[in-house]
């Protein structure tokens, strides 16, 4: 059998799941009015693609769902299965069997489709069962309220019947759709061909545009590439012309500051010598006077001393012995007194050069240690001075390691929005520099923009110069955050609690949003166990920081330790401060010692001229002290030689021996003077020559400095005018290309004469004005237009190819569906009057076009004659007569071509008991080449199926069916009416 069975569910009156199965050539449906019977044709219309719900004797398409009775609900879906035998390929598909599915949902109106249980569209449907015999306009399904429509229809409207018998449907349907994708062509053709006018328009003033664009951009480009080769070069030259000034500044500077100092010493040199020669000329002017003295005190000595000598040359003389040895015994005494006077005033300079030499050991000692101890401060001041130098060049440039913020800061002002880093705007309070370093962690080096777009245009400039890359804080999207009123009270009452991070930094108002979104919810304490009983106490529910910089992570965890040069811009500032101080402190204790080492030089100074003063007192005494110790020992041997002892010499009680005490004092008074004057006169000497030589010196420093003062003025406007220039092409290069230093360097191309260069630079910006206004969409314009031109121009050719190929298709399809029309129309006009006969007992019918010029579009007209009648009009026939011609011509088709499946829906209803026996008795004819399946309560039919499928409907409103071969119930029949008959007899 073709069809093998139908399985249907919630389709109209069969609620539940119902298969039926076909195993005979004929099956008939029977059952009373109203049972659901014609259900069963409806539902296979239905899987085979009918789409209107009033051929389904419905209202709209959900009228097929069942929709419930007194004792059912309604179901929410319809499902109809057709399993078919495809083993003889009536449809178009490999299998060889196949089922068609459609489901239908209430809720949503969707509907499914299936081939073989795979999900596909009502095309695909449609496609596969047109020509097969099934399809919609074919006769395979008649019911009765259609069946008087093949009579009825007008000739046009009967053509369909015959073209899907001749199979030519399909071509119909394929030279429709390409009728109308011909009418869709031609209206994009005319739609395309409006649209290439209109861009043919545009096209050429664009083109010149666009080379003019294209021209602009080169030279542009040109420009930039020459530019910004000539302002690296410029760049390279003006700093290293910095540096090379800065050096020479350092230079001046150094040498300005050796000068001055050296002046600033010398002069204090000459103020102290100029002071110790002053001090110097009144102590030589009182010794000048008191040597005056002595020398008068002196001579006026010699005066006596010679008188006193004469008179012991008289005395020496005379030949009285005993005078004589008063006058020796009184010479001796003062040889002797003179001799040792001498030898005690040696011994005295002696110890005194000693002494002074220890003194000046001591002193010389002392001032060794000072310095030592200077030299130790000025180490210790240059490696803070050093130190210093870093810390201040790093506060000035804190990003040389965040190479993507330092491209942001140093270009601050050519961006809108942005307003600094972090750490600029965010200053600790003194002491808690450490835990806001630490509170905020990398965000120190995060930038905070006005809002996301100021960002977006940072992070674009970063990219294009491949400068780094940086983190932004828009400030338009940071929300606030902050402690728990409760946990605040807890951390108030811990020990070692110290405040909320954002309370302990100094912010513009603006930035309050920015302390509480990065310090709000950040505690501080003092100490690390201190933080950790904290967080205990908390729930480790904050971060907590301490004054060292420790930190207790929220959920516990902690971080600690000591990184070498581990910087941030807030610990900068305190070690800077700290330094500071340090240098300050070292620089004061510097200062004192050298003051000190200062007055131990002219304390060595004046130990030593008194070490040499008395060195040369002694080199003039030595002698004095051999001629007294000669003439003391020549009258010790002429007293010797007088054979007197010493002691009975009695002397004159008015002998004058106090002249030479006085004398040896006077003289001694002299010659302390004498040295002391001596010492003074050359001391006075040296201060006054090294006076006049650091005086000349003083003036050749300030005859150079003044010449270097001159040569640095120069420079320093020199350094003006260059870090001028420098600072312009910086800036042209940044607001003209968008492009930093950086990364200009490395698009840089050499250049072999820099004058050239900048020459190359004026003819091409006044080539670029010569352009006058230029459009620089235009290129993307013209291209965009002239793709779009050119696509357009060639779907036009397409579009006029395909037309071409749409018209050829067309005509080999009326040739094929004339020919195939043509034969099969034939051969159903020659099979007619043989099914006519065969249904009406006689008479005669044929068929014939309406315009046999137009085969594809005539109409279908059917003349007939029924025995012993004449018909003119075929609405004249009787309905039953209607139904037999209509069945005739069905019988033509099938007698013209096979057709695999027949339903007839009570179409015999009109006919009489005689021609329902004929038509039922010409079915059998078809047997073994078509299936039937017939909707029928005409007992001459049903005698005529092999098989009976009875229909019944329950209380519930549910059609429910009951298979009766027909063999079997005539079994039955016979063996009842046996038994009758025997209770009879």
């Amino acid at each position: 059998m073709f069809l093998k069975r139908i399985e249907l569910q919630g389709f109209k009156s069969f609620a539940d799941k119902t298969i039926i199965d076909f195993e005979d050539e004929v099956t008939g449906i029977v059952g009373p009015n109203g049972c659901g019977k014609s259900n069963v044709n409806d539902a296979i219309r239905w899987v085979l693609g009918e789409q209107s719900a009033k051929s389904l004797r419905g209202q709209s398409m959900s009228d097929v769902i069942f929709s419930g009775s007194e004792g059912r609900k309604a179901v929410n879906m319809a499902e109809v299965t057709l399993v078919f035998d495809n083993s003889k390929k009536h449809f178009d598909i490999e299998f060889d069997e196949v089922s068609i599915t459609r489901r239908l949902f209430r809720n949503s109106g969707e509907a499914e489709y299936m081939i073989n249980n795979t999900p596909c569209r009502l095309k695909d449907v449609t496609n596969m069962v047109m020509d097969s015999g099934l399809g919609r306009d074919s006769l395979s399904v008649i019911s009765q309220g259609n069946i008087h429509e093949i009579v009825d229809v007008k000739p046009e409207e009967r053509r369909p019947l015959f073209e899907e018998a001749a199979g030519v449907a399909k071509y119909k349907k394929r030279k429709h759709e390409s009728l109308n994708k011909l009418n869709r062509t031609q209206e994009n053709l005319l739609r395309v061909e409006d649209i290439v006018g209109e861009l043919e328009t545009r096209v050429n003033p664009l083109k010149r545009q666009a080379k003019k664009a294209e021209r602009y951009l080169q030279m542009k480009q040109e420009l930039e590439t020459i530019e910004v080769s000539v302002i690296v070069d410029e760049v390279q030259q003006y700093t290293k012309k910095i540096e090379d000034l800065k050096n020479k500044a350092f230079d001046y500077e150094s040498q300005k500051a050796i000068a001055e100092t050296t002046i600033q010493v010398e002069d204090q040199k000459n103020q102290s010598d100029r002071e110790e020669i002053s001090s110097l000329d009144r102590e030589t002017h009182k010794l000048q006077s008191e040597f005056v003295e002595v020398v008068n005190e002196i001579s006026a000595l010699d005066s006596r001393k010679t008188e006193l000598d004469e008179k012991r040359k008289y005395a020496l003389d005379s030949q009285d012995a005993k005078a004589r040895a008063i006058e020796l015994k009184s010479m001796l005494e003062e040889a002797k007194y003179e001799y040792e006077d001498r030898d005690q005033r040696v011994s005295s300079l002696q110890t005194d050069i000693e002494l002074a030499s220890k003194n000046y050991d001591q002193v010389e000692s002392n001032f060794s240690k000072l310095a030592e101890e200077n030299s130790h401060l000025t180490q210790m001041i240059n490696r803070l001075s050093n130190r210093k130098d870093v810390l201040t060049n790093l506060l000035k440039s804190p990003f040389n390691h965040q190479q993507g913020v330092k491209t942001i800061i140093d270009q601050k002002d050519s961006f809108y929005g942005i307003h600094g880093v972090v750490s600029q705007l965010l200053q600790p309070q003194e002491g808690y520099e450490e835990a806001v370093s630490s509170a905020l962690g990398g965000a120190l080096f995060h930038i905070v923009s006005e809002d996301e777009d100021s960002a977006r245009n940072a992070i674009s400039f970063l990219k294009k110069n491949r400068s780094g890359r940086a983190t932004f804080l828009p400030t338009s999207v940071l929300k606030p955050r902050g402690v728990n009123t409760d946990d605040l009270i807890v951390a108030d009452h811990a020990t070692g609690y110290l405040g909320v991070a954002s309370d302990l930094v100094a912010y513009d108002d603006k930035f309050e949003i920015l302390a509480s979104s990065l310090l709000g919810n950040v505690l501080v304490t003092e100490k690390l166990v201190q933080a950790n009983e904290l967080a205990r106490l908390l729930k480790f529910r904050y971060k907590i920081v301490t004054m060292d910089g420790e930190v207790v992570h929220k959920g516990g965890s902690m971080t600690g330790g000591k990184v070498k040069n581990d910087y941030s811009p807030l610990t900068i500032k305190k070690e800077l401060s700290t330094v500071e101080h340090q240098l300050q402190e070292h620089s004061d204790k510097s200062a004192d010692v050298k003051v000190k080492l200062n007055e131990l030089q002219h304390h060595l100074e004046a130990l030593k001229d008194k070490k040499v003063e008395l060195q040369m007192s002694l080199a003039r005494l030595q002698p004095v002290l051999d001629v007294k110790k000669s003439k003391y020992e020549k009258l010790l041997d002429e007293f010797k030689e007088l054979d007197v002892e010493f002691d009975d010499v009695e002397l004159d009680s008015t002998n004058d021996n106090d002249i030479v005490v006085q004398m040896s004092k006077a003289h001694s008074k002299k010659d302390e003077i004498e040295a002391s004057l001596n010492n003074k006169r050359e001391r006075r000497y040296t201060l006054g020559k090294n006076v006049e030589k650091r005086d000349a010196r003083i003036r050749d420093i300030r005859r150079d400095l003044s010449v270097l003062e001159k040569v640095n003025h120069e420079a320093e406007m020199d350094m003006v005018k260059t870090e001028t220039h420098l600072e312009n092409v910086l800036q042209r290069l940044s607001s003209i290309y968008q492009m930093t230093y950086e990364h200009a360097v490395t698009i840089k191309q050499d250049q072999e004469d820099l004058n050239k260069a900048r020459e190359d630079v004026l003819r091409l910006r006044q080539e670029i004005a010569k352009l006058g206004n230029v459009n620089l969409d235009a290129p993307a314009e013209y291209e965009e237009v002239r793709e779009r031109y050119e696509l357009l121009v060639s779907q036009k050719e397409e579009l006029e190819l395909a037309k071409a190929k749409i018209l050829e298709a067309i005509d080999e399809m009326d040739e094929v569906m004339s020919k195939q029309f043509m034969e099969m129309f034939e051969k159903i006009n020659s099979e007619l009057h043989e099914t006519f006969r065969a249904m009406f007992g006689g008479g005669k019918a044929r068929l014939y076009l309406t315009d046999p010029d137009n085969v594809l579009e005539s109409g279908i007209e059917i003349e007939v004659q029924p025995p012993g009648k004449k018909v003119d009009n075929m609405r004249a026939l009787s309905g039953g007569e209607k139904a037999l011609l209509a069945m005739s011509v069905l019988f033509a088709i099938l007698r013209a071509r096979t057709i695999p499946l027949c339903i007839f829906d009570e179409v015999e209803a009109a006919l009489d008991q005689a021609n329902v026996e004929r038509f039922a008795r010409y079915v059998s004819n078809y047997r073994g080449d078509s299936q039937f399946i017939i909707v029928t309560h005409r007992p001459g039919t049903m005698a005529q199926c092999d098989q009976l499928y009875g229909v019944t409907m329950q209380k519930d409103g549910v059609s429910k069916f009951l298979k009766v071969r027909l063999k079997d119930a005539m079994g039955y029949v016979q063996e009842d009416s046996m038994n009758q008959e025997g209770v009879v007899a």
